[in-house]
């Protein structure tokens, strides 16, 4: 039998949350494969895995391959510009090829965010409803998009903490934010449990502002949200935009979620203090591995 060894010096990405007094958890994820063949391995149990901190264990609490469905939730700027644009129909037919190029076994949930936080269809995995669902979006007036607290409102809600794989995907206009006034902390309060129960946002922006006015909040604050928590974002220019942006991002979902897949999630007990240096191994023959600290899509 042998043992590979990966050692990473940033954990910054790794943290669970954990309650009060409760014990501090780690996760990381890790790609195993044949030396021989490059063909993945799916049948390791958890004491093939060994972590450790600065050298002291981690206990290992599961090493499961992360196969759970995604859960995504698509919020959706439907304020002002929609309808200055006249992109509500290509809006709609983006939206419908989206649903159609996802795997049905994920679970969709559409909200709007014009003037307030809507939630049209709940989390779901029939097509028939979420198809229904777009065919009912219609631009809000006078409205601007309530980004953050819609981002807010759906992690706090609608997500549970066991969801094993989150995502929520941003489908926005250049309009101006209309959220509430947040301070850095508040900011803060938003993104640090997104980045720790491992939320990957995504966004596809329709722009056609110039100069100055292109840089309204709503567009910094969806720049910093996708960039914290490794997800990307598209901008294009003519509304028909939606209808090629949209049936890619969830070309790219399904590509992802197939490489991850593949992947074993390391959930283990953070030693005290928590370490600076993470080691992980594999014990078998003829393996290889990759380590993963999140599920970022690959740029």
């Amino acid at each position: 039998m042998r043992q590979l060894l990966f050692v990473v010096t940033a954990l910054a990405c790794s943290l669970l949350p954990a309650s009060a007094g409760a014990q501090l958890m780690g996760q990381v994820f890790v790609e195993v494969t044949r030396q021989s063949t490059g063909e993945p391995v799916l049948n390791l149990a958890p004491d093939a895995f060994e972590v450790s901190e600065d050298g002291r264990s981690a206990g290992i609490v599961s090493a499961n391959l992360d196969t759970e469905p995604m859960k995504i939730a698509v919020l959706i700027d439907n304020g002002d510009r929609l309808m200055e644009t006249n992109a509500l129909n290509p809006l709609r037919d983006g939206l419908t090829e989206f649903v159609a190029t996802l795997s049905p076994r994920h679970e969709l949930s559409l909200t709007t965010i014009g003037r307030s936080v809507q939630q049209r269809v709940g989390f779901t995995t029939d097509t028939a409803d979420l198809r229904e669902g777009v065919g009912l979006l219609f631009p809000d007036r006078g409205a601007g998009a309530r980004l953050l607290d819609g981002v807010r409102e759906t992690w706090r809600r609608r997500f549970d903490a066991d969801d094993a794989f989150p995502v929520i995907v941003l489908v926005l206009t250049d309009g101006t934010e209309a959220s509430g006034n947040y301070n850095d902390n508040q900011y803060a309060e938003l993104l640090d449990p997104l980045i720790a129960n491992g939320v990957t946002v995504h966004a596809v922006m329709l722009s056609t502002r110039g100069g100055v006015r292109a840089q309204q909040r709503l567009p910094q604050y969806a720049h910093s949200l996708v960039e914290n928590t490794g997800g990307t974002i598209e901008n294009f220019v003519a509304p028909t935009g939606y209808e090629r942006v949209l049936p890619r991002l969830a070309e790219r979902l399904s590509d992802q979620y197939d490489l991850v897949s593949k992947r074993y999630r390391l959930v283990f007990e953070r030693p005290d203090p928590p370490g600076m240096r993470l080691s992980v191994s594999v014990t078998g023959n003829d393996l290889a591995f990759s380590l993963f600290l999140d599920r970022r899509m690959p740029r």
